[in-house]
């Protein structure tokens, strides 16, 4: 993608609850299915709906036209347009109204999009969402914030046949590229594996090969390679190839057909990265190698981006609140005197033009799965602080950031091509599949500080609606094709024989569970392991959350008898982010309220806000219960016939992948918990 700047004045969006109107049609002949508002009277802008026209002899395939709306195409020829028609998979016209409607036909269905905006759907160039082990929860985090197509940046060979079983048996409701790994996190090299697994091109498949990531320095394990001392005892991190080193594996995998992803934080890997690029390819780059994160990038090398010529894949969210004084999850210090070499979008993308540039989520590692944020975080350069508050950038970091027109072309049409699929996706072209979103608002024209709050009310990929926001369902044509994974509005499970089919079990460990030896009640052996270090528990029974709000609750049997055992409900947001709440054991620290219940905010590892702990009243038998609404949950016990106890509430602004039940957190491992059964309501 080429980065520009432009400014759209569109149309406001007028945002109304939708229903289904069927229209008959004078002289007898049926008419079109029309998805339209119906609280209130709407005209079509102006608008008569044409008759529809003589079928064809052979009747014609049923086909969907979105008329009268807002829709940002992300394609340079024609930026908006107000209609859009869909045959099976792909979009096969898009433009004015009265032209596309006239191509109606009776078995067409007509969706009056009534001024909303629909633009294609995010593409995440870099995340980690299906190493996660509840697959389902993790696409349905994905398709709930609008995302189509993403990559999984972190692939062996363990993962690779999961989602290659998964794709088999349809389970995939969105586009997937798998990179596989040339070497770990922490620099260790592996078998050339990879080659043994080609790369796939096959236009619109769901699975993809997309190509192999080598990491050139720390990060994610170790320390980023910098020219500068860090300040914790670090020195200057930790660089896995010398340069030569790394131009021998880069042409391996070019050789091979693959496309190489590039882990490149520091400013020490970047030289020796940018350097492989010139001498490898002389600025010649047609396997689109990618370099990734881009995190440290100094002056002088900016304008080397231009001689080497690599896609270039860049973050979001910006350590705003951090750089004002706040805490941070992130181990390895910038000095002072280098702060402007982080993340230097702005100067990276106006030193460069006509280089392709990328947005990657890096999900759920790094940044929750949401859209909505990460485009706010990169047009203001504001960071959401744990309280909720919003932390605004000084001028120095607000500089380096972007306008939304170029924020949704990182989104979508740069980082298809950084996934060499923008024949296929990333715009709304005529011959292009279907993948895209009905949003809340125009993205272009809202106030800046109000893109956090944008809603995805559809998503569709291949012409298929993969989800419906509750209450939108007359703006989703074919609610048939939603997913049986979506969480019903009551589930429970009493334990009785077999587990639900769609609970997932995080870290299993079959010896410390067992549902024969209560008949009934499920057994957990309280594990080790901890959200705030890892390892994370074992036998964490876990299923995919509601889309919105619920109300979960549980009846347990537990005597903890060791400092931090806990057991009761736990929200899962990533593999280091919980909420857990549940009859525990802490005795010392101030915040300890010996037996009792504990409801506790972990996010990346670290405790957000206060531990909320409420004595017990000395018994083993509780009812617990969790509450959502919105972004706040709350804990309460049960203490009688009649009363729910309150313990507390937490925010948390990410949407829950899973929710389940955690027995565990002791510094070893303990008797067990009896789990009689869980449900989970919804509205």
């Amino acid at each position: 993608m080429t980065v520009r700047r432009s400014t759209l004045h569109l149309a406001a969006i007028v945002l109304t609850a939708a229903g289904l109107t069927a229209c008959g049609r004078p002289g007898g002949t049926e008419a079109p299915v029309i998805l339209e508002p119906t609280l209130q009277p709407t005209a079509t802008v102006g608008l008569a709906l044409p008759s529809a026209p003589a079928p064809d002899a052979g009747a014609a395939e049923a086909g969907i036209i979105f008329y009268n709306g807002v829709i940002l195409t992300m394609d340079d020829a024609r930026p908006t347009a107000s209609a859009i028609r869909i045959q099976g998979e792909r979009i096969v016209a898009v433009g004015d109204d009265a032209p596309l409607l006239a191509e109606a036909n009776p078995s067409t269905t007509l969706v009056d999009l009534d001024g909303r905006t629909m633009m294609p759907g995010f593409v995440d160039a870099h995340s980690h969402m299906f190493e996660e082990p509840d697959l389902a929860a993790a696409q349905e985090a994905l398709v709930r914030t609008g995302v189509t197509t993403t990559a999984d940046m972190y692939v062996d060979p363990p993962l690779l046949q999961r989602l290659i079983a998964l794709e088999a048996a349809g389970g995939l409701r969105l586009r997937l590229s798998a990179y596989l790994l040339y070497n770990t996190s922490c620099g260790e090299p592996l078998d050339e594996w990879w080659r043994d697994n080609p790369s796939t091109r096959v236009p619109g498949e769901m699975l993809r090969i997309g190509g192999v990531k080598v990491f050139t320095d720390g990060g994610s394990c170790n320390a980023p390679a910098v020219t500068f001392e860090y300040a914790n005892g670090v020195g200057q991190g930790n660089l896995y190839f010398t340069q030569p080193q790394l131009e021998d594996a880069l042409r391996a995998i070019d050789a091979s057909g693959h496309q190489a992803a590039v882990h490149t934080i520091g400013d020490r890997a970047l030289d020796i990265v940018l350097g492989a690029f010139e001498n490898l390819w002389g600025g010649a780059n047609p396997r689109r190698h990618r370099i990734e994160h881009n995190a440290v990038v100094r002056p002088d090398q900016l304008t080397r981006y231009g001689d080497a010529q690599p896609v270039t894949v860049i973050f979001a969210p910006f350590a705003t609140c951090h750089k004002l004084g706040g805490e941070t999850r992130f181990k390895y210090e910038v000095p002072e005197a280098q702060r402007t070499w982080e993340w230097p979008w702005r100067d990276l993308i106006d030193a460069n033009p006509g280089l392709h540039f990328a947005w990657h989520g890096d999900m759920p590692h790094v940044y929750p799965a949401d859209t909505a944020y990460q485009l706010f975080a990169m047009v203001t350069r504001a960071e959401l602080a744990g309280d909720g508050s919003i932390c605004e950038p000084p001028d120095w970091i607000a500089h380096n950031a972007l306008t939304a027109d170029e924020a949704l072309h990182l989104m979508t049409t740069g980082a298809a091509y950084a996934l060499d699929r923008d024949e296929e996706v990333g715009s709304l072209v005529p011959g292009k599949f279907a993948d895209l979103v009905i949003l809340s608002g125009d993205p272009l024209t809202m106030p800046p500080e109000s893109l956090r709050a944008l809603g995805v009310i559809m998503t569709m990929v291949g012409g298929e609606v993969v989800y419906c926001s509750i209450g939108m369902e007359a703006l989703c044509p074919q609610p048939a094709a939603l997913p049986t994974a979506a969480a019903p509005s009551f589930f429970r499970d009493d334990f009785d024989a077999a587990l639900d089919p769609e609970w997932a079990w995080l870290q299993d460990d079959a010896q410390g569970w067992s549902l024969t030896e209560a008949p009934g009640w499920l057994r957990i052996q309280f594990s080790t392991g901890s959200f705030f270090n890892p390892p994370p528990p074992s036998n964490l029974l876990l299923r995919p959350a509601p889309a919105g709000d619920f109300d979960a609750r549980t009846h347990v049997r537990a005597s903890p008898t060791q400092n931090f055992q806990l057991a009761g409900l736990v929200v899962l947001f990533d593999d280091s982010s919980v909420l857990q709440f549940g009859h525990g054991l802490c005795q010392g620290p101030s915040l300890c309220a010996g037996d009792g219940y504990y409801f506790d905010n972990i996010q990346y590892g670290a405790a957000v806000g206060t531990n909320l702990a409420t004595p017990g009243f000395g018994g083993s038998d509780d009812l617990l219960r969790l509450v959502r609404q919105g972004n706040t949950y709350t804990a309460y016990f049960f203490v009688d016939d009649t009363t729910w106890i309150e313990v507390g509430s937490h925010r948390v602004d990410r949407q829950p992948l899973s929710i389940g039940l955690i027995a565990a957190q002791a510094p070893s491992s303990g008797p067990v918990a009896e789990f009689d059964f869980i449900e989970v309501r919804t509205p």
